[in-house]
C-alpha cells in the first residue's frame, strides 16, 4: 500500500495527508467510501486534519463534500483514484493493517515526533522480515524516500531521529551506497508483513 500511494499520489504530497491517505484506503469500501471519525483523526496526531485532507482533495485523490470542523473533526469521503480498489489485501487484512499503523505511530517512541518521522518508522517496520532471524532489514534509499516523500539526502536526518527516539538502534548505508540497512530496537514486534501490510 506504501508503494501504491507513493506512486498515486504527488511527490511534494505531505507526509501527514500520506498518513491519512494511508489509513482511508484501508478503510474504504469496495466501492471507493470511507468514513473517518473524530477520534482516529485525533489519534493519528496529524496537526491540522483538514490540512491534510484538503492537499489530498487538490491532488484529486479523494473527495470529501465537507472538510472536517474544528481541528480534529472527523468527515466521510470519496476515493477518486479507482486503482486503489484493485489493491491486493482483503478487507480483513486493510482493517488488521489499519489498526497496525494506528498501534505503530502511537508507540511512546513515535507518539511525539512529527509525521516524516512516523511516516518513515512505518515504511521502515514494513520492511522488516518477519520470524526470529534478529538480522538488519534492508531497502533501498530511494524506495523508502519516494514513500515518505521526502528527499534521498532527506532521509538521514529522520533516520537520526529515530535512532536518538530510541525507535532505531542503528542505521548504515550496505556496501551498495543506494541501499541502507536498519536495525529495530524492539525487535519482536508484529512487522507490517505480519499485519497485512506490505510495501
Amino acid at each position: 500500500m506504501l508503494s501504491y500511494l507513493a506512486a498515486a499520489l504527488p511527490a511534494q504530497t505531505s507526509a501527514p495527508a500520506r498518513l491519512l491517505a494511508l489509513q482511508c484506503a484501508l478503510r474504504s469500501t469496495a466501492a471507493g467510501k470511507v468514513e473517518i471519525p473524530t477520534g482516529l483523526v485525533r489519534g493519528m496526531r496529524l496537526g491540522r486534519g483538514a490540512t491534510a485532507l484538503a492537499e489530498l482533495q487538490d491532488a484529486r485523490w479523494l473527495y470529501s463534500p465537507t472538510l472536517p470542523g474544528g481541528r480534529s473533526g472527523g468527515f466521510t469521503a470519496q476515493l477518486l483514484d479507482v486503482a486503489v480498489r484493485m489493491q491486493a489485501p482483503t478487507l480483513k487484512d486493510r482493517s488488521r493493517a489499519a489498526d497496525w499503523i494506528l498501534r505503530t505511530c502511537q508507540r511512546k517512541e513515535l507518539r511525539e515526533l512529527d509525521a516524516s518521522s512516523r511516516l518513515l518508522a512505518l515504511a521502515l517496520s514494513v520492511h522488516v522480515p518477519s520470524g526470529p532471524s534478529g538480522a538488519p532489514a534492508s531497502a533501498e534509499q530511494e524506495v523508502l524516500a519516494r514513500m515518505c516523500g521526502l528527499p534521498a539526502q532527506g532521509l538521514v536526518d529522520v533516520l537520526d531521529v529515530l535512532v536518538r527516539a530510541r525507535f532505531l538502534r542503528s542505521w548504515a548505508y550496505d556496501p551498495a551506497p543506494e541501499d541502507l540497512r536498519w536495525d529495530l530496537v524492539l525487535q519482536g514486534q508484529p512487522s507490517g508483513e505480519d499485519s497485512g501490510l506490505t510495501a
